[in-house]
């Protein structure tokens, strides 16, 4: 099949997966863009398939459509309402489920239309954003240079080239003076802009110490404190140093307990450390920093009124998992009684080896697809008119089953029985289980899971299972196991039973629905081991973590896992790219914080020059819990309408806890370079 027509039927499938997503879920919050970059794309709420864009007449097997020229700029100033109608300058809404319970919608997100800040042929590289009083910032490096697209409340972005360098970083203070640092040659360069004025107008300052000029510093982050003075932090020669502004060409000296230090100070004197995130206008005390260090996360604040850092808290890394960006930090003080920090970051921990054997996805269906008029496979139903079966035409799989029930006496043991059958080729390797976790968990392969012995019976037959009740809830799995490559197998699973338990279609009787490309019985929930793209690799697991704390960054909460890079059914799939930006919002019911991130959902066709096709994600949380919208969440752009994606910034509006600015880049069509697009996002 040609790259363009399997791209057809994935796309085909992945708009039919989400429509049934969104009617399916409720969400804390819904995203609503309001916003056509196709030309006619208010005719028709069905998502439009690409087609698949060759490089020099040859397929490079992704799709890429280009955004559409505006007659009108969007107002980034004023988030806009659905209109009347679309002539191709309006917005065009994206239309709500029909199938949203009355009374039960909650808070909507709509956002500008998407813009095109760079238009140009040239490679942007993604670096920092900001947010002030109605005015609008970003910056990207391009071919050794640093450019800045500036927005004052206007309808426009004004781009310009500030100066040459290999990093930058922008904030705002709340009398919207832009401040900018970056590095340039082994130098950091810092440029404060007033409101009306571009940091390419404003000369730039040396970050310097009283004695000498300050050289091979790098990564330099700007963050302007609770008073609206800057500073400007960097690492250089392993430690972190900080320098204030105080005004001209003026770095304040600072005083500690011992005596006064050079005005750049460093404060954090460890090796190799990797940098990082921070909130601006951060009231209670100043400055939080989240620095990566010797396989944790370590969180400092900075006490301006003592001028002194402390280390508040630390966070390990699990075993096995690596770092792979910064971390994103977010605040938000709501009283004098209650200020929220939360960090957040994306670790990866790579696949290991293929196993043997290379599992993959089976079929899940109904025993008997003519339920309920009719009888099929009468050999693979016990008892009633249906069963379930997951099967394989020649692919070998390890998948199952798992549905968590009541238990009404903590007390007494758990019995499950169940009767099971295998169906496939003399001499395939193929075996059942059953099993029980009686804490409640639902990871199959969880510590604390009491499986059965192995079984391969060719005729039904009982499997029985006793684990003693931990809690009020426990959670019962299915497993079938086949080895066997280039043979067909199934597993077969009929007439559940429970004892001390209170479970829903345990005889699969009920009916058969879908759970993203998988067909299972009513109150149950597939799960399966995918070895991935066989033979060019395994799937890795990226995880994003999050820590909070309530009481403006001390004590710490966390971390904990928010979302994975898995689908509804527990596959691996895709990849979570590494910058993900937590954004507060106590403006929904419940409060709540959003984690923006671009997400790689699928894997591409083994054998196939395919590359995965990532666009800007949101997983939403109830404030301080783990209660959170399902994996791997809510995608915020129709993918017709979004070029693939590899870096995400996301910028809290510290004058609106209802807002947020994002900024992504996305690939050109020579699938090389890449643009810089920008959009608001406003609770509505």
């Amino acid at each position: 099949m040609a790259h363009s027509e399997r791209l057809f039927l994935a796309c085909r499938q992945h708009s039919k997966a989400i429509g049934n997503y969104f009617q399916r879920r409720y969400r804390f919050l819904t995203i609503v863009l309001i916003g056509a970059l196709w030309v006619s794309a208010c005719t028709s709420a069905t998502e439009t398939t690409p087609p698949d864009c060759p490089t020099n007449g040859i397929s490079n097997g992704i799709a890429i459509v280009p955004t559409a020229t505006r007659q009108t700029d969007p107002d980034l100033l004023n988030p806009p309402a659905p209109p009347d109608g679309g002539d191709g300058a309006d917005y065009c809404p994206t239309p709500i489920p029909a199938e949203t319970p009355a009374g039960e919608f909650p808070e909507q997100f709509v956002t500008t239309e998407v813009v095109n800040l760079s238009l140009d042929v040239a490679n942007q590289d993604l670096a920092a954003t900001a947010v002030g009083d109605d005015m609008l910032a970003a910056a990207w490096l391009s071919d050794g240079d640093i450019y800045v697209a500036l927005s004052r409340g206007g309808n426009h972005f004004q781009v310009r080239r500030v100066d040459s360098g290999s990093s930058v970083s922008l904030a705002f203070s709340r009398a919207n003076r832009l401040h900018v640092a970056y590095e340039q040659d082994g130098r950091i360069l810092y440029r404060a802009a007033d409101q009306g004025t571009h940091p390419a107008d404003v000369a730039p300052l040396i970050v310097e110490d009283a004695l000498h000029p300050v050289t091979n510093g790098r990564t330099p982050q700007v963050v302007v404190d609770e008073l609206n003075w800057a500073h400007v932090l960097y690492e250089q020669d392993g430690s972190i140093y900080k320098a204030k502004h105080l005004s001209n060409e003026t770095w304040l000296t600072q005083f500690v307990a011992y005596g006064t230090n050079p005005v750049v100070m460093p404060f954090y004197n460890e090796k190799e450390l990797i940098l990082w995130g921070m909130p601006t206008g951060t009231y209670w005390f100043g400055i939080i920093m989240a620095a990566p260090y010797n396989g944790e996360i370590r969180v400092f604040r900075y006490l301006s009124w003592f001028n002194v850092w402390e280390q508040v808290t630390a966070f390990p890394i699990p075993p096995g998992e690596e770092l792979t960006g910064s971390v994103g930090l977010d605040f938000l003080a709501v009283s004098e009684d209650e200020a929220w920090a939360y960090a957040s970051w994306v670790t990866k921990r790579p696949f290991p080896e293929l196993p043997l054997p290379p599992y993959a996805q089976p079929v899940y269906e109904a025993a008997n697809p003519l339920f309920p008029d009719q009888i099929a496979n009468p050999d693979h139903i016990y008892a009633g008119l249906n069963a379930v079966r997951w099967r394989s035409e020649d692919t070998p799989f390890d998948a199952g089953l798992w549905q968590t029930i009541t238990v009404p006496d903590p007390g007494s043991p758990i019995t499950f029985e169940v009767w099971g059958l295998i169906d496939t080729a003399a001499g395939a390797e193929m075996t059942l289980q059953i099993g029980i976790d009686p804490t409640g968990g639902t990871a199959p392969n969880g510590a604390s899971v009491v499986w059965s012995a192995v079984a391969a019976p060719t005729s039904f037959t009982q499997l029985r299972l006793i684990v003693p009740a931990q809690g009020s809830r426990a959670t019962l799995f299915l497993r079938g196991t086949f080895n066997t490559a280039a043979v067909p197998g199934t597993a077969v699973w009929d007439s559940a039973v429970i004892q001390n338990g209170s479970g829903v279609n345990l005889d699969f009787e009920a009916p058969f629905v879908s759970q993203d490309f998988i067909t299972m019985p009513e109150g149950w929930t597939a799960w399966y081991q995918d070895s991935g793209n066989f033979p060019t690799g395994g799937r890795d697991v990226y995880t994003v973590y999050a820590a909070w704390s309530d009481s403006g960054g001390y004590p710490w909460s966390g971390p904990e896992a928010v979302t994975a890079n898995r689908d509804l059914s527990g596959g691996t799939t895709g990849a979570i790219r590494p910058d993900v930006t937590p954004v507060i919002s106590m403006v929904t019911e419940p409060p709540s914080v959003s984690f923006f991130y671009v997400y790689e959902s699928g894997d591409p066709p083994p054998d196939s020059t395919f590359l995965r096709f990532g666009r800007p994600y949101q997983t939403q949380c109830e404030l301080g819990t783990t209660n959170c919208t399902d994996t791997p969440g809510i995608p915020l752009l129709p993918r017709n309408v979004v070029r693939p994606s590899y870096r995400l910034l996301a910028a809290a509006d510290p004058f609106n806890p209802g807002r947020a600015f994002l900024v992504w880049d996305s690939l050109q069509t020579d699938i090389v370079n890449k643009d810089v697009y920008a959009t608001y996002v406003v609770l509505r």
